[in-house]
């Protein structure tokens, strides 16, 4: 099988994608083909998940365009289809925000799957993992910003990691997969 060729950012500005990856669960199968093409057998066998089960979720992600088919290979009358995530990183287009109340919903309910996840990553650090590689965690609370002044962070921040991490999606030796996320997030007063 040839090389892959994938975008290094996606722009997602449909509701069906947004919906498809707002589950932890497809995140995770997501990150399981690593940037590189694997059948729904091989992602079954990392996750330790039934393959029908990998392969229904997988079918989701190729129909919204997040995953596609790259290879067909025939082994022992068996057609083993190989697909591979179309980019490395996926953005909500911002523009969704201002639809509804249902792109709303979505995007919560997406961006709690991602938090989940990273939860996941950071919690199984600690517990396997102890403090080697050393994690490193940058928060700031009570920071007084304006909508755009949060934008604006949010925009430098992610502009200076995706320049950072640009050649950096495949393993070279003496290199760790590291998770990196930010998160901006305003602080709600419960009126309970």
């Amino acid at each position: 099988m040839g090389s892959v060729s994938m975008k290094d950012i996606m722009i997602l500005r449909e509701l069906e994608q947004i919906k498809a990856i707002s589950q932890e669960y497809r995140i995770s199968i997501l990150e399981t083909f690593d940037y590189k093409p694997a059948t729904a057998k091989m992602i079954s066998d990392r996750l330790g998940e039934p393959h029908a089960k990998i392969n229904y979720h997988i079918k989701i992600l190729v129909r919204v365009g997040i995953l596609e088919l790259v290879d067909e290979q025939i082994k022992l009358g068996i057609v083993e289809k190989y697909y591979c995530p179309v980019a490395y990183d996926y953005i909500v287009d911002s523009s969704l925000l201002a639809n509804s109340e249902n792109s709303l919903k979505t995007i919560e309910k997406a961006s709690i799957a991602f938090f989940e996840h990273i939860a996941k990553d950071f919690y199984n650090n600690v517990e396997i993992g102890g403090n080697n590689p050393p994690k490193k965690i940058n928060h700031l609370q009570d920071i007084y910003l304006t909508q755009e002044e949060a934008k604006e962070l949010n925009n430098m921040v992610n502009d200076r990691i995706q320049e950072f991490v640009k050649d950096k999606y495949s393993y070279k030796d003496n290199t760790t997969k590291y998770s990196v996320s930010t998160i901006i997030i305003p602080i709600v007063k419960n009126s309970n």
